[in-house]
């Protein structure tokens, strides 16, 4: 019982968190694109955690926050 449920929650775990890792860097809306809107989003975030969003496409310095360097990233990344 205790191996079904431990596979089952870890199954849950996968599923909820692909949508997030399976997006395209610089995606922070999460749509599948990486255009315009991604950059709204992205200054819309701004000092707001990443972690577990598909935000965390854009936290390009790592630091688990959406900040000015991150949206400054983003502006070079798209050039």
């Amino acid at each position: 019982m205790f191996r079904r449920t431990t596979i089952l929650l870890a199954t849950l775990g996968l599923i909820l968190s692909a949508p997030a890792a399976l997006a395209a860097a610089g995606d922070c809306n999460g749509d599948g694109a990486v255009d315009g809107a991604d950059l709204d989003a992205l200054v819309a975030a701004n000092n707001t955690l990443s972690e577990g969003t598909s935000l965390a496409n854009c936290d390009y310095d790592g630091d688990g926050a959406i900040s000015l360097a991150d949206v400054n990233a983003h502006l070079a990344a798209s050039n």
